[in-house]
């Protein structure tokens, strides 16, 4: 799980670097990979703690990031909302792990990545959602679990893998449409008369 997380936020970090024009949120996610990083096997002594200490990151983060523009009144509730359906999937794969080698899984991760798009505009405010989103479905299924004294089934590595693979989707979503737009801007000026550059 290590090589994953690590994999995928080296990625995320080159990305960051070389291909994210806003320093504002160049240097938001810089500090959030750098955080994840240097935290990824913290308190791993303590499983509670642990759990407790990554959904706190994962919180204050997202919250930083969605809170940074302001939104309709309604799309305050949208982590809540994602956040149960998050607990829900994730509650059954922990109880039925045979879906987990299901090879539609990874596509399930496009889905929910795409369906965070329609509903939150900028980048910024989806990786927040998506963090926010991450450590509300991991909090309810860790207290849902210790109802039944199985906290132990929550694994904080899935949950830091599972929320830098979604910011990576995102980001790769969000290169797609610069690039789009940056083409249909491109085939305007042609059309109008002007030099191609």
């Amino acid at each position: 799980m290590e090589v994953t997380f690590y994999w995928f936020a080296w990625s995320l970090t080159i990305i960051a670097i070389f291909f994210i024009q806003r320093r504002k949120l160049k240097r938001d996610l810089l500090l959030i990979l750098g955080v994840f990083m240097c935290t990824y096997d913290m308190l791993s002594w303590s499983q509670i703690g642990q759990v407790y200490f990554h959904v706190f990151i994962l919180v204050f983060f997202g919250t930083y990031l969605f809170i940074s523009i302001s939104r309709a009144w309604f799309d305050y509730f949208w982590p809540f909302i994602f956040s149960i359906g998050y607990a829900a999937v994730c509650l059954f794969l922990i109880v039925h792990p045979v879906w987990v080698n299901f090879p539609g899984i990874s596509l399930f991760l496009l889905v929910i990545v795409s369906l965070l798009r329609v509903f939150i505009n900028d980048i910024g405010g989806q990786i927040g959602l998506w963090m926010l989103t991450n450590a509300g479905g991991t909090f309810f299924s860790f207290l849902i679990f210790s109802l039944y004294q199985n906290e132990g089934l929550i694994d904080t590595h899935v949950m830091l893998s599972l929320s830098i693979k979604g910011v990576f989707v995102l980001l790769l979503f969000h290169g797609v449409g610069q690039l789009k737009r940056s083409i249909r801007k491109k085939r305007k000026s042609i059309s109008k008369g002007a030099a191609f550059v």
